[in-house]
Protein backbone atom coordinates (compact mmCIF):
# COMPACT_ATOMS: atom_id res chain seq x y z
CA UNK A 1 0.00 0.00 0.00
CA UNK A 2 1.21 3.51 -0.63
CA UNK A 3 2.27 5.79 1.91
CA UNK A 4 -0.81 8.35 1.91
CA UNK A 5 -3.09 5.72 0.79
CA UNK A 6 -6.24 4.27 2.62
CA UNK A 7 -8.23 0.91 1.25
CA UNK A 8 -12.53 1.91 1.43
CA UNK A 9 -15.35 0.02 0.52
CA UNK A 10 -18.65 1.21 -0.35
CA UNK A 11 -21.75 -1.52 -0.67
CA UNK A 12 -25.55 -0.55 -1.86
CA UNK A 13 -27.14 1.09 -5.12
CA UNK A 14 -23.57 2.56 -5.90
CA UNK A 15 -24.31 2.97 -9.93
CA UNK A 16 -28.13 4.01 -10.38
CA UNK A 17 -28.33 6.14 -7.31
CA UNK A 18 -24.33 7.78 -8.25
CA UNK A 19 -23.17 7.35 -5.44
CA UNK A 20 -19.66 5.69 -7.12
CA UNK A 21 -19.61 8.85 -9.35
CA UNK A 22 -20.09 10.98 -6.13
CA UNK A 23 -16.83 9.56 -4.73
CA UNK A 24 -14.80 9.18 -7.84
CA UNK A 25 -15.61 12.82 -8.27
CA UNK A 26 -14.80 14.29 -5.14
CA UNK A 27 -11.51 12.15 -4.92
CA UNK A 28 -10.55 13.69 -7.93
CA UNK A 29 -11.64 17.38 -6.61
CA UNK A 30 -9.84 16.81 -3.42
CA UNK A 31 -6.40 16.64 -5.50
CA UNK A 32 -6.82 12.66 -4.72
CA UNK A 33 -6.62 9.50 -6.85
CA UNK A 34 -8.00 5.95 -6.47
CA UNK A 35 -7.44 2.44 -8.25
CA UNK A 36 -10.69 -0.03 -8.25
CA UNK A 37 -9.80 -3.13 -6.85
CA UNK A 38 -12.68 -4.88 -6.52
CA UNK A 39 -15.86 -4.10 -7.81
CA UNK A 40 -18.86 -6.58 -8.22
CA UNK A 41 -22.22 -4.54 -9.90
CA UNK A 42 -25.79 -6.19 -8.96
CA UNK A 43 -27.76 -7.75 -12.07
CA UNK A 44 -31.16 -7.10 -10.61
CA UNK A 45 -33.10 -3.78 -9.46
CA UNK A 46 -33.13 -5.40 -5.76
CA UNK A 47 -29.20 -6.44 -5.96
CA UNK A 48 -26.78 -4.09 -4.40
CA UNK A 49 -22.93 -3.58 -5.64
CA UNK A 50 -19.94 -3.57 -3.98
CA UNK A 51 -16.54 -1.94 -4.63
CA UNK A 52 -13.22 -1.49 -3.11
CA UNK A 53 -11.28 1.09 -3.60
CA UNK A 54 -7.50 2.30 -3.07
CA UNK A 55 -7.94 6.29 -2.39
CA UNK A 56 -4.52 8.17 -2.66
CA UNK A 57 -3.47 11.87 -0.84
CA UNK A 58 -0.72 13.96 -1.87
CA UNK A 59 0.04 13.70 2.12
CA UNK A 60 -1.60 12.72 4.97
CA UNK A 61 -3.93 16.00 5.04
CA UNK A 62 -4.75 15.50 1.72
CA UNK A 63 -6.12 12.10 2.64
CA UNK A 64 -7.79 12.61 5.76
CA UNK A 65 -9.81 15.54 3.81
CA UNK A 66 -10.34 12.92 1.25
CA UNK A 67 -11.58 10.17 3.29
CA UNK A 68 -13.60 12.37 5.04
CA UNK A 69 -15.34 13.30 2.26
CA UNK A 70 -16.15 9.58 1.30
CA UNK A 71 -17.15 8.51 4.19
CA UNK A 72 -19.98 11.21 4.07
CA UNK A 73 -21.09 9.64 0.66
CA UNK A 74 -21.70 5.76 2.41
CA UNK A 75 -17.66 4.60 2.77
CA UNK A 76 -16.63 3.09 5.02
CA UNK A 77 -12.65 1.71 5.93
CA UNK A 78 -11.89 -1.56 4.67
CA UNK A 79 -10.50 -2.53 8.25
CA UNK A 80 -13.30 -0.85 10.45
CA UNK A 81 -12.47 0.90 13.67
CA UNK A 82 -14.57 1.46 16.91
CA UNK A 83 -15.91 4.90 16.75
CA UNK A 84 -13.91 7.09 19.06
CA UNK A 85 -15.76 8.79 21.92
CA UNK A 86 -14.42 11.56 24.36
CA UNK A 87 -16.38 12.86 27.44
CA UNK A 88 -17.90 16.56 27.54
CA UNK A 89 -16.52 18.28 30.38
CA UNK A 90 -19.19 20.79 30.93
CA UNK A 91 -23.13 20.78 29.91
CA UNK A 92 -23.63 22.14 26.73
CA UNK A 93 -19.69 21.72 25.47
CA UNK A 94 -18.90 19.55 22.85
CA UNK A 95 -15.08 18.20 22.73
CA UNK A 96 -12.80 19.15 19.86
CA UNK A 97 -13.59 17.12 16.45
CA UNK A 98 -16.83 16.07 17.31
CA UNK A 99 -18.82 14.31 14.82
CA UNK A 100 -21.33 16.57 12.92
CA UNK A 101 -24.28 14.80 11.67
CA UNK A 102 -25.90 14.39 8.41
CA UNK A 103 -29.91 13.57 8.34
CA UNK A 104 -29.33 10.28 6.96
CA UNK A 105 -29.37 6.91 8.59
CA UNK A 106 -26.37 7.06 10.27
CA UNK A 107 -24.67 3.70 12.08
CA UNK A 108 -21.57 3.69 14.69
CA UNK A 109 -19.13 1.04 14.60
CA UNK A 110 -18.68 -0.24 18.63
CA UNK A 111 -17.69 -2.88 20.55
CA UNK A 112 -16.86 -4.58 16.84
CA UNK A 113 -20.56 -4.41 15.70
CA UNK A 114 -22.72 -1.96 14.01
CA UNK A 115 -25.33 0.10 16.11
CA UNK A 116 -28.27 2.39 14.41
CA UNK A 117 -28.24 6.31 15.51
CA UNK A 118 -31.31 6.83 16.63
CA UNK A 119 -33.23 10.41 15.96
CA UNK A 120 -31.13 11.52 13.37
CA UNK A 121 -31.07 15.24 12.73
CA UNK A 122 -28.67 17.21 10.77
CA UNK A 123 -25.54 19.04 12.49
CA UNK A 124 -25.87 17.29 15.81
CA UNK A 125 -23.54 15.31 17.98
CA UNK A 126 -23.92 11.90 18.47
CA UNK A 127 -23.98 10.54 22.48
CA UNK A 128 -23.47 6.79 23.28
CA UNK A 129 -25.47 5.91 26.42
CA UNK A 130 -24.58 2.05 26.78
CA UNK A 131 -25.46 0.01 23.74
CA UNK A 132 -27.63 3.26 22.34
CA UNK A 133 -25.98 5.79 20.21
CA UNK A 134 -28.54 9.36 20.02
CA UNK A 135 -28.03 11.92 17.86
CA UNK A 136 -28.69 15.16 19.99
CA UNK A 137 -28.63 18.78 19.62
CA UNK A 138 -25.84 20.60 21.36
CA UNK A 139 -28.47 22.10 23.95
CA UNK A 140 -29.06 18.43 25.71
CA UNK A 141 -25.37 17.30 25.99
CA UNK A 142 -24.46 16.86 29.73
CA UNK A 143 -21.61 16.92 32.05
CA UNK A 144 -20.06 13.12 31.64
CA UNK A 145 -21.61 12.41 28.10
CA UNK A 146 -19.70 10.06 25.38
CA UNK A 147 -19.39 12.37 22.27
CA UNK A 148 -18.41 10.26 19.36
CA UNK A 149 -15.29 12.26 17.76
CA UNK A 150 -13.88 12.48 13.95
CA UNK A 151 -15.21 9.61 11.46
CA UNK A 152 -13.75 6.67 12.42
CA UNK A 153 -16.40 4.01 12.88
CA UNK A 154 -19.21 6.06 11.33
CA UNK A 155 -21.33 4.76 8.58
CA UNK A 156 -23.64 7.02 6.73
CA UNK A 157 -26.43 5.27 4.32
CA UNK A 158 -26.53 7.61 1.86
CA UNK A 159 -30.22 7.97 0.06
CA UNK A 160 -30.44 5.38 -2.72
CA UNK A 161 -32.65 6.34 -6.35
CA UNK A 162 -36.07 4.97 -5.97
CA UNK A 163 -36.03 1.66 -7.30
CA UNK A 164 -39.41 1.30 -8.92
CA UNK A 165 -42.63 3.15 -10.02
CA UNK A 166 -40.92 7.02 -10.46
CA UNK A 167 -40.41 8.36 -13.53
CA UNK A 168 -37.72 11.22 -14.06
CA UNK A 169 -40.53 13.82 -13.62
CA UNK A 170 -42.46 12.90 -10.81
CA UNK A 171 -40.06 14.43 -8.27
CA UNK A 172 -41.95 18.00 -9.21
CA UNK A 173 -45.03 16.87 -7.80
CA UNK A 174 -43.75 16.81 -4.49
CA UNK A 175 -44.61 19.02 -1.94
CA UNK A 176 -41.01 20.50 -1.38
CA UNK A 177 -39.66 20.82 -5.01
CA UNK A 178 -38.86 24.05 -5.91
CA UNK A 179 -39.30 23.56 -9.51
CA UNK A 180 -43.16 23.89 -9.79
CA UNK A 181 -44.87 26.83 -11.56
CA UNK A 182 -45.54 29.37 -9.09
CA UNK A 183 -46.33 32.58 -11.04
CA UNK A 184 -49.46 32.34 -10.35
CA UNK A 185 -49.07 32.72 -6.48
CA UNK A 186 -46.86 35.39 -6.79
CA UNK A 187 -49.44 37.44 -8.90
CA UNK A 188 -52.05 36.58 -5.76
CA UNK A 189 -49.61 37.44 -3.48
CA UNK A 190 -48.79 40.62 -5.07
CA UNK A 191 -53.25 41.50 -5.56
CA UNK A 192 -53.19 40.83 -2.02
CA UNK A 193 -50.50 43.13 -1.07
CA UNK A 194 -51.95 45.66 -3.32
CA UNK A 195 -55.46 45.79 -1.94
CA UNK A 196 -54.27 46.01 1.67
CA UNK A 197 -52.42 49.28 0.93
Amino acid sequence: MKKFSSEIELRGHLIDSLILTKVFDGIMDHDGSFEVLDIQVGKRKKDESYAKLLVTGKNAKNLDIILNYVYRQGATSRIQKNAVLKVSTKNMVMPDNFYSTTNNPTQIFLTNKWINVENMMMDKCIVVKGKKAICVPIRQVKKGDKIVIGENGVRIIPPERPREGMNVFEFMGSGSSSERPTQHIAKKVAEDIRRTK
